[in-house]
């Protein structure tokens, strides 16, 4: 597995750094550290030459930081015996980001969910948000500082992006004695019937019962399939089953079970393919307390 680890001088970068030790990773797992100096891009090309000589400098300033400041993720993950490469990029760190993600063809981007200039009432800052938005790669937006991988709470919807969501979290690995919470919020199609003018419901009771354990069952078959993946693998599981709207269910699970990790699709069963994410995977992500894995497929199935 290819890992992209970005950091900044945030405390959410410790985090994430935390979180690559908790994953206990693969000797094989091919690491790079990346960090961004952001570089503002100005109007008229001769102001810029006439500062070229102070611009030099400057540059060998900020490269001499940022390479003081890989050198702590570097020597920790290095302690844990993995092979690591450093980089120092310049310009927008969003799009540099995304970029070094591609050219190394990661399958995972870990950074802070908030960087050293987002305000403290915003709970997802404006890096993140970006590249969990725009970037083709998996994303893993660190909240917490842990020591263990203890709970992990997935969700999944049936759809062939959770299906991979099971598949990423298998071939990390996930350390095994880390319990596996999956929910799946069942949104029945039964409110909307209700709201139907000419829907007469004492005509309609039986359809409507029949309408609702059908999609329970189906509900409880996703999460069965889910587990059974995670249990030939000797995980500890468990299953819920929630109704209402998924991200609210979602989070509100989070919220009691403190899992480590929030793991989910990027896309849903409802996604429209116009959209980068969907709805649910942007609110859980921009909402949660926890750490938020958002997984994203293959572009060759997408």
């Amino acid at each position: 597995m290819r890992i992209l680890l970005s950091v900044d001088e945030s405390p959410y970068s410790q985090m994430s750094v935390k979180m690559l030790e908790a994953l206990q990773l693969s000797s094989s797992t091919d690491i790079t550290v990346m960090t961004v100096v952001p570089q503002t891009t100005f109007l008229g090309g001769v102001a810029i030459n006439r500062l070229r000589g102070a611009q030099t400098a400057k540059k060998e300033h900020e490269k001499q930081r940022a390479a003081e400041l890989l050198q702590d993720p570097v020597r920790v993950l290095s302690a844990n015996g993995l092979t690591l490469e450093s980089v120092v990029r310049w310009g927008n760190p969003a799009e540099e980001i995304i970029k070094m993600a591609q050219t190394m063809r990661a399958d995972l981007v870990v950074m802070g969910a908030k960087g050293m200039g987002d305000p403290d009432r915003f709970p997802l800052g404006s890096v993140a948000h970006n590249v969990m938005k725009y970037s083709g790669t998996s994303v893993l937006l660190v909240r917490e500082r842990i020591s263990k991988i203890r709970r992990v709470l997935v969700a999944t919807d049936g759809s062939k992006h959770s299906d991979e969501v099971t598949r990423f979290l298998l071939d990390l690995p996930l350390p095994h004695t880390s319990h596996i919470y999956f929910v799946t919020a069942l949104q029945s199609h039964i409110a909307t019937y209700l709201k139907m003018p000419t829907l007469d419901l004492e005509t309609n009771r039986e359809l409507l019962e029949e309408l609702k354990a059908t999609e329970e069952r189906a509900a409880q078959d996703i999460l069965s399939k889910a587990e059974t993946r995670f249990q030939e693998r000797k995980y500890n599981t468990s299953p819920m089953l929630r109704q209402g709207e998924p991200a609210e269910k979602i989070l509100m699970v989070a919220d009691t079970l403190y899992p480590e990790i929030i793991a989910l699709g990027a896309k849903g069963l409802t996604r429209i393919a116009a959209f980068h994410m969907g709805g649910v995977a942007q609110r859980v992500a921009r909402f949660s307390r926890h750490s938020v894995l958002l997984v994203r497929l293959p572009k060759e199935q997408l």
